[in-house]
């Protein structure tokens, strides 16, 4: 039985053609949300960036920063995940030094700020809908620990962040590089709340779509990576491609949810074996089978 699905934003929960939440899947997390099932959201945004969903649909709680902060629905934090304050110290002193220096953001828990000004970092929130951060000081670190730091650069220019150590490169493949603590990642920011409500890893279902989704989708119990998922992210995970029409009504996420929100063991909808152990059988002479979505019945 799945107890909870934590979805990915860019890609997954927003259309990538529109950046909307497509009312077939607004349908689909209000019927789980009938069945009990626990909707989250595990993003690598920073929390500001995930505020416009509050006004979309009512998630149980956030995982943020790549799982280096997880928060539930009243805004208490469940596990939060920090650098080496002496990391971060190193990266103010590697960027002062560099004749080009590159764009970095600076994020803690609550606020973010940039290194050196930059039109890249001002471009990017702005598409976001926010003002563009101040400059970082030093000073705050004491009292402010820094969850994630992001580099704008390629995946060519990752050799620049060798001389920092205990770190984890990520990202949803742009040209912007998420660095969050060694040993962080959604996976453990999950694995946190899971423990925190007594869950246990097989009743866990997670939906992503990039290379920061990787590790989640091999960790949980049922993993979906999306038809529209980069290579490096299919390892571990239950992959939906095209070549689906008899169900193409429903798209690629929303089959997989409408199931899940009727009966979980629907999932797995093309295995005998489980047909036969729950001695299920499609009739001799059939010309239909139908399944039962949130909001209508469709026959095939």
């Amino acid at each position: 039985m799945i107890r909870a699905i934590f979805f990915d934003i860019d890609g997954t929960l927003l259309d990538s053609a529109t950046g909307k939440v497509p009312p077939s899947t607004l349908a689909c997390l209000r019927a789980l949300q009938r069945k009990g099932v626990r909707r989250w959201v595990a993003t690598g945004r920073f929390p500001a960036m995930t505020t416009f969903l509050r006004d979309i649909f009512p998630f149980d709680g956030v995982i943020t920063l790549n799982g280096q902060l997880a928060t539930d629905k009243d805004g208490q934090v469940l596990h939060r995940m920090a650098h080496e304050p002496e990391n971060i110290r190193a990266l103010v002193e590697l960027v002062r030094q560099d004749p080009e220096p590159f764009p970095c953001l600076i994020i803690e828990e609550e606020q973010c700020f940039s290194l050196r000004e930059s039109p890249v970092i001002q471009e990017h929130f702005a598409w976001a809908g926010l003002p563009a951060p101040e400059a970082y000081h030093l000073s705050r670190l004491e009292e402010h620990p820094v969850l994630q730091f992001l580099a704008y650069i390629t995946p060519q220019e990752y050799g620049r962040l060798a001389p920092l150590r205990h770190i984890e490169i990520t990202g949803s493949g742009h040209s912007i590089a998420d660095i969050i603590p060694l040993g962080g990642g959604k996976e453990v920011g999950i694995a946190a709340v899971v423990q925190r409500y007594g869950w246990k890893r097989e009743e866990i279902m997670v939906f992503g779509d990039g290379p920061n989704d990787t590790k989640m989708l091999a960790w949980a119990g049922a993993g979906v990576a999306m038809g529209n998922i980069v290579k490096v992210a299919e390892d571990g995970a239950m992959v939906l491609k095209d070549g689906l029409p008899q169900l193409q009504p429903y798209g690629q996420i929303n089959l997989v949810k409408e199931i899940t929100a009727q009966m979980p063991e629907a999932s797995k909808l093309a295995d005998f074996d489980t047909w036969k152990q729950n001695r299920t059988y499609v009739r001799k002479g059939a010309d239909h089978i139908k399944i039962l979505d949130p909001g209508e019945e469709f026959r095939r």
